[in-house]
C-alpha cells in the first residue's frame, strides 16, 4: 500500500511517501509561516521528488489530533480535498501515537521494561498525552487532555509501574518540560528520561497508519481535539 502521510497538528508540518512501511521520500518543515502557506507547497515538492501522481497512491494518512486546533483543521481540509479529488480513501492517525512511533528507545533498558509517554504542550499546565508500552504501543492511559499534575498521579497508579514491570519512563514531545516539573513536584522517584525536542516525523505517521490499515472515506475524517478551543470556551462562558 502506497500512502501520502501528512502532519500539521503541531508547530512543524510534514509530508512523505511511504510504500508498505518503507520510506520513499519525505520533507519536514519548521518554517515560521502558517501551515496554510507551507503545507500544500511541501506536498507538491514531495510528490515531485517521488515522481508520483495522486492517482498512483492507494490513500492518504493524516494526523487528526490532538494538537493545534488550527493546524489540524488545515491538514484535514487539505487531505480531504486531495482524497475526494483523486477518489482515494484515508487513514486517521492519532498525533500522540505518531509522536511515540517517531521516537527510538536509545537507553540501556529494553522496550519491554519501558513506558513511553508522548506529550504535546497544551499550555496552562495541561498536556495532550497518553501512556503506552514502548514495545507494543498498547495504551495504558488513553489519549486525552490532562492536567500535568493529575496525569503524573495517574501514571504512578499504573499497575506495571507500581509492580516494576515497566521500570523506566521516557517522556517525549513538546510537553516534556511541563511533565518534568510535575514529576519533580510529586517526588515520585521514578526512573524518567525526557526528550522535549522530539517531534512527529513522517515515519511515525506512516508506522501508525500501516499498523491501523483502516481506510475510510475522506468525508468521515474527523478531528480529535480532546479539548474545546479557547473560542468555544469563551462562547460557553459568555
Amino acid at each position: 500500500m502506497r500512502l501520502l502521510v501528512c502532519d500539521t497538528s503541531n508547530s512543524n508540518c510534514s509530508a512523505g511517501i511511504f510504500e508498505d512501511g518503507k520510506e520513499i521520500c519525505y520533507e519536514l518543515s519548521f518554517e515560521t509561516l502558517t501551515h496554510s502557506e507551507t503545507f500544500m507547497p511541501l506536498v507538491h515538492r514531495v510528490m515531485e521528488k517521488a515522481k508520483i501522481k495522486h492517482e498512483d497512491l492507494d490513500g492518504y494518512a493524516v494526523t487528526v489530533g490532538p494538537g493545534s486546533f488550527t493546524g489540524i483543521r488545515i491538514g484535514l481540509a487539505a487531505v480531504k480535498g486531495m482524497a475526494l479529488a483523486s477518489g482515494k480513501k484515508c487513514i486517521a492517525v492519532s498525533s500522540t501515537e505518531a509522536l511515540a512511533r517517531s521516537c527510538e528507545n536509545a537507553t540501556m533498558t529494553p522496550k519491554n521494561e519501558t513506558l513511553i509517554v508522548p506529550v504535546i504542550d497544551a499550555r496552562n499546565n495541561r498536556v495532550f498525552a497518553q501512556a503506552a508500552e514502548d514495545d507494543t504501543l498498547r495504551s495504558l492511559l488513553a489519549e486525552d487532555a490532562y492536567d500535568a499534575d493529575a496525569f503524573v498521579a495517574k501514571i504512578e497508579k499504573i499497575p506495571e509501574i507500581i509492580y516494576g514491570a515497566r521500570r523506566q519512563i521516557i517522556v517525549v514531545g513538546s510537553g516534556a518540560n511541563v511533565m518534568k516539573k510535575a514529576f519533580e513536584k510529586a517526588k515520585s522517584g521514578l526512573n524518567i528520561y525526557y526528550a522535549p525536542g522530539a517531534a512527529i516525523m513522517p515515519k511515525g505517521v506512516a508506522l501508525a497508519a500501516f499498523a491501523s490499515g483502516k481506510l475510510i472515506d475522506a468525508r468521515d475524517l474527523k478531528a480529535s481535539y480532546c479539548a474545546v478551543s479557547q473560542a468555544e470556551r469563551l462562547k460557553k462562558n459568555g
